[in-house]
């Protein structure tokens, strides 16, 4: 009796005989051409099957080789396990990839990858699966799901962290900080390290610690002609320095880095402090309308001065978002009051932190902002353990920097847990639908008519006042890149450097449009009013996108938006990294490819 796979390479074989023998009449026949071409999907369709049938003949397990046809049960009543994970962080993508390979080692994403690219299937690669433009997945194709290689080891000498792919940050960071060690991890706990990395990873230590790319001393990656790459600054350098910020999937499918640590502080707060809060107009509908605490222009100088001075080196990190508001008639900027949240992180006392908070944007500013803070970790003194101390980590250093919720909007989420005595709840940015856009400050900062064109870009006819009522949430989050690292960078001392090309910017520019990120609204489904006010909240990011800001320039990789041509992201980098994806990847036929790859 034939094998299965007999069979298949038959009909392969058929349908390709059958496409040589098709000539093209004199006058083309539509029907023919349509069916020709449904002849070569049919051919792609059948290599699929060889390649699931080879995968399990060569030991992938099948549980773990999902598929529309092969699948199990799942933990969600009414899914079974293929459509369960196939969902990305971006819900406004969904593919239907022919299979999704659950790896669960090097060698078997070099099994899987080496498969597809035998019989000629597009793959993708997927660690968190937070990909903003949906590129970690793509329908037809084979999907590498690393998120199941998990080893994780320290070195006591070199301070090095090796990290399997597979690790979000809120399952690394209790491993880190367990031998009081941490890494500059980004602000959403579900975001996987690998492609973090790979996309510069800014954070909430960014200021005193730099990008996490800068700390990437080796990885394992299967490269483009499959075989298995131990880079580090000694061996394949060119492959270190692009993955230190080049983009992903460029460089080979990472399965392991390395990453150089660095000791806990004893004691960390979160903060916040929120000006302009939005209160509804009228009880009676979801119009909203800001209080008019301080002008947005103050809130937004204060926070540049601050996150410039070389006299706060216990701000270890912060960001500041502003919301869009529906247009208004205005003759000058400080006439315009936008809502606005500074997020901070903090090493050092409570009192130490007060004393900052007051003196940098209390007294000097008009208004009394709303301010809340926790003890979020640090060294806590434990009697019975050999050292005397061990470090604890909330997650909530990880949650609720920028993204709002409908919770957000009746009522700020500090006061509630003041009430209660509590620190700040861990959000752990559930998937939602989305689109963003960015840019960057330049060194020398936005020139006066920066700020005019930035704070026009929020004060929008594209925006409605009852938006956030509804769930719909437009705003920008300015992250802060200056501070005590690259202040105090020595050039000299950074031998390899990183392909990431903004070190010397101020702060990262974040146009961000959410929708749907209740449970309830994602049950109402089609039947949600938020959906009124959607499309006009994708062209506001559209026409931010476009808009010139003068002293701002460029785009952040990680903020990814496909319509930004991939120069841009990478700028004095682009060349050499085209170059090292031509001579050091061995991916001839650009099989690592997405829309936003390097080529």
């Amino acid at each position: 009796m034939q094998s299965e796979e007999n069979k298949i390479q038959k009909l392969v074989n058929t349908l390709s005989e059958h496409l040589e023998r098709s000539a093209i009449p004199e006058s083309p026949d539509p029907q023919q051409q349509r069916n020709q071409i449904q002849a070569v999907f049919a051919n792609t369709v059948n290599n699929f099957q060889l390649f699931y049938q080879q995968a399990l003949e060569r030991g992938f397990s099948k549980q773990r080789l999902l598929s529309q046809t092969h699948n199990g049960l799942s933990n969600v009543a009414g899914l079974n396990n293929y459509q369960t994970e196939a969902m990305v962080f971006n819900t406004r993508f969904q593919a239907h990839p022919f299979a999704i390979a659950l790896c669960e080692s090097t060698e078997e994403v070099q099994l899987i990858y080496k498969l597809a690219i035998k019989h000629n299937l597009p793959v993708r690669v997927r660690s968190g699966g937070h990909d903003h433009e949906g590129e970690c997945s793509g329908s037809n194709t084979i999907l590498i799901d690393v998120s199941r290689i998990k080893q994780f080891s320290y070195d006591n000498d070199t301070e090095v962290a090796t990290i399997g792919a597979g690790y979000r940050f809120y399952q690394l960071t209790p491993a880190l900080a367990d031998l009081g060690r941490m890494i500059a991890h980004g602000t959403c706990a579900t975001v996987g390290l690998t492609g973090f990395i790979q996309g510069g990873g800014w954070g909430p230590w960014t200021r005193k610690y730099g990008m996490c790319c800068e700390y990437l001393m080796g990885a394992t990656v299967v490269l483009g002609d499959g075989e298995i790459a131990q880079v580090s600054e000694n061996n394949q350098s060119e492959i270190l320095w692009a993955l230190r910020g080049g983009g992903g999937m460029s460089w080979g499918i990472v399965t392991e880095l390395q990453v150089k640590t660095f000791a806990l502080p004893d004691e960390i707060h979160r903060f916040e402090i929120t000006w302009n809060k939005l209160t509804k107009k009228d009880p009676n509908t979801e119009e909203c309308v800001p209080l008019q605490d301080c002008p947005t222009i103050d809130i937004l100088t204060t926070w540049e001065e601050a996150i410039k001075s070389t006299e706060a080196p216990y701000l270890l990190g912060t960001n500041l978002k502003i919301n869009a508001i529906a247009k208004i008639p205005y003759s000058e900027l400080a006439q315009l009051y936008h809502p606005c949240t500074m997020f901070g992180y903090w090493e050092g006392t409570k009192e130490a932190l007060d004393s900052y908070i007051h003196t940098t944007f209390v007294d000097p500013m008009q208004g009394r902002p709303l301010i809340s803070s926790a003890k979020v970790g640090g060294r806590r003194l434990i009697s019975n353990q050999s050292n005397g101390s061990q470090y604890e980590y909330d997650h909530a250093l990880l949650s609720h920097w920028a993204r709002e919720s409908i919770a957000d909007h009746s009522t700020l989420l500090h006061s509630i847990l003041g009430q209660h005595g509590q620190g700040f709840v861990p959000d752990y940015d559930a998937p939602a639908p989305h689109k963003i856009t960015s840019k960057l400050v330049e060194p020398t900062g936005l020139k006066t008519s920066g700020y005019e064109q930035l704070l026009a870009t929020l004060t929008s006819d594209l925006i409605q006042s009852e938006n956030n009522g509804l769930g719909l949430f437009s705003y920008v989050t300015l992250g802060a890149i200056t501070g005590d690292y690259y202040q105090q960078r020595d050039e000299n001392t950074a031998s390899l450097g990183v392909a990431f090309p903004y070190q010397d910017c101020l702060y990262t520019i974040q146009y961000q449009t959410w929708w749907n990120e209740e449970l309830k609204d994602k049950i109402e489904q089609q039947n949600n009013a938020v959906y009124v006010d959607t499309n006009r909240a994708m062209d506001w990011i559209a026409e931010s996108r476009s808009t010139e800001i003068e002293g701002a320039y460029g785009a952040f990789i990680s903020f990814k938006d496909a319509s930004i041509p991939t120069p841009v992201y990478f700028q004095q980098n682009y060349e050499r990294l085209v170059m090292i994806k031509k001579e050091y990847i061995h991916d001839q036929y650009n099989h690592l490819r997405t829309r936003k790859t390097i080529i």
